[in-house]
């Protein structure tokens, strides 16, 4: 199944609204948004260019609310450790998954891991037998759910304000996320895109050198 991500609600009249809470300080007058939409583009640019290098408080007054579908949940256990954001996801207390859809991940196919892959899709296949098996003897969903995959698929709501989604950005869509997150998150990326083009600079990565997995471990090693 493919992901896919829906920008169904967000802030309107964004930049306008950015703007104004950053120069609501400088302005004695009550009526500033009205000054402020009087201003011209060039103006209003130069405004948002200096954002990006220094106010960033102003930014948490811009809502953006997703719906991502087709994701796993392997994908939002680590999506959700965004704790500035706000979720709500499907529940596999309540919800039946026969016949549940997965996530292939990507390096599964490529032509040399073949075998790997059927193997992997010959699992899937078993758990949703004993997961059905398990149904029909009256265990109850809460109970069957327990040998569902990490890779199932599920759905989730996520409603991020632009510096929560500026800040997740930087390690979200960088080369060294996986592949899912980074798909996923650039999906976001481009909803909000198409509804305020300015935002696009405030959502980039960050190049960063992340540590490898062994040697945070031989550095933990070292230092018991």
């Amino acid at each position: 199944m493919t992901a896919k991500v829906k920008l169904v609600n967000y802030t309107s009249d964004a930049k306008d609204l950015l703007l104004f809470t950053k120069n609501t300080r400088l302005f004695d007058s009550d009526d500033s948004m009205s000054v402020i939409k009087d201003w011209s583009e060039e103006k209003k640019q130069e405004e948002l260019d200096y954002m990006l290098k220094t106010i960033k408080s102003s930014w948490e007054f811009i809502d953006y609310t997703f719906v991502l579908s087709g994701v796993s949940r392997g994908f939002t256990h680590q999506f959700v450790r965004t704790r500035q954001a706000s979720y709500a996801q499907q529940s596999l207390r309540v919800v039946s998954k026969e016949g549940f859809d997965y996530v292939v991940p990507e390096r599964l196919k490529q032509v040399e891991n073949f075998e790997a892959l059927k193997l992997y899709r010959q699992a899937m296949e078993n758990i949703n037998e004993f997961y059905e098996k398990l149904l029909d003897m009256k265990v109850p969903v809460e109970d069957a759910r327990g040998i569902l995959p990490t890779n199932i698929c599920t759905k989730i709501v996520a409603k991020f304000n632009l510096r929560t989604l500026h800040e997740t950005a930087k390690s979200r869509l960088s080369p060294r996320a996986q592949h899912e997150m980074r798909q996923t998150f650039k999906m976001m990326v481009d909803e909000v895109v198409k509804v305020h083009p300015w935002a696009k600079p405030f959502l980039t990565p960050t190049e960063w050198s992340a540590p490898s997995m062994s040697r945070s471990l031989n550095e933990e090693k070292f230092k018991s």
